[in-house]
């Protein structure tokens, strides 16, 4: 016999039959179904005039629900995104040169399918890889898996991996929509770097899209990569198109300053 609250403080006794459906629910991973139907049993009075089909579809509501939030919790662990930013928080603000247009093209994700990159860069401090990070969430939010790189450690692996082991990691990819790599041109890449990193733009293309974070201005994004590389042009027309999307952010550092977007630690 389960005793519980309902919604003005009673006490209900659940009968064994609601007990038993409840359970039945709850190992069938229904969880979300689960917790409205005891809603519904423990609060009578506000379902009396409720068909059998809306209190059904209810259950059910409630179980998408928290399908949703699962995915979105799962899709953020794997993310290796380090905190949570929201582009809900983002309004125009003309000193980071930042627009309302610009803030809704992130967040109406045609560009994913449209296999459109994102280029985001500006001075240090501006922002750059809050507004990536937002932007990654929006998708997670709306059921696009998302892959998070720092430039700096995207290259020990392309440098370091043996090449079945980056076979696997490059294969492994092309289930994420969206790649993120932050701060991307600290450092002139390497051969084995580039031809590594083309491999993955390629086997990719078409597959979604790339958000790079820079200081670098767009005109200058190719002095990352030595001119010797072979596949130098090859990388460039898959990063850095002209039907590419660029946002550049303006202004003077945020860190440390009291409109900072700090985002949510995870």
């Amino acid at each position: 016999m389960t005793v519980v609250r309902n919604t003005n403080g009673e006490k209900i006794v659940l009968l064994e039959e609601q007990e038993e459906i409840i359970e039945k629910a709850r190992f069938c991973k229904l969880d979300g179904f689960a917790e409205e139907l005891q809603y519904q049993f423990i609060n009578p009075l506000q379902y009396k005039d409720s068909s059998y089909e809306s209190r059904i579809s209810g259950c059910l509501d409630s179980q998408i629900s928290a399908n949703k939030t699962a995915q979105f919790n799962a899709y953020f662990k794997k993310s290796h995104m380090p905190r949570k930013y929201y582009l809900s928080k983002y309004q125009d603000d003309p000193e980071r040169n930042l627009n309302r247009k610009d803030i809704q093209y992130l967040k109406e994700l045609n560009y994913i399918n449209a296999g459109t990159n994102i280029i985001i860069n500006g001075p240090t401090g501006t922002g750059k890889t809050a507004l990536a990070l937002a932007t990654g969430m929006e998708a997670i939010k709306h059921g696009y898996p998302v892959m998070y790189y720092r430039m700096s450690d995207l290259i020990i692996i392309l440098e370091n991996k043996e090449a079945q082991p980056f076979a696997r990691f490059r294969d492994s990819l092309k289930k994420y929509r969206i790649l993120i790599i932050d701060d991307y041109g600290l450092e002139i890449l390497s051969e084995q770097a580039v031809l590594r990193l083309n491999d993955i733009v390629d086997s990719r293309y078409g597959m979604g899209t790339i958000i790079i974070t820079t200081q670098l201005k767009v005109q200058s994004l190719h002095t990352a990569i030595p001119k010797t590389c072979i596949v130098r042009d090859a990388l460039l027309d898959r990063l850095f198109r002209p039907s590419d999307k660029a946002i550049t952010l303006t202004g003077k550092s945020w860190r440390g300053d009291t409109h900072e977007f700090k985002g949510d630690n995870t």
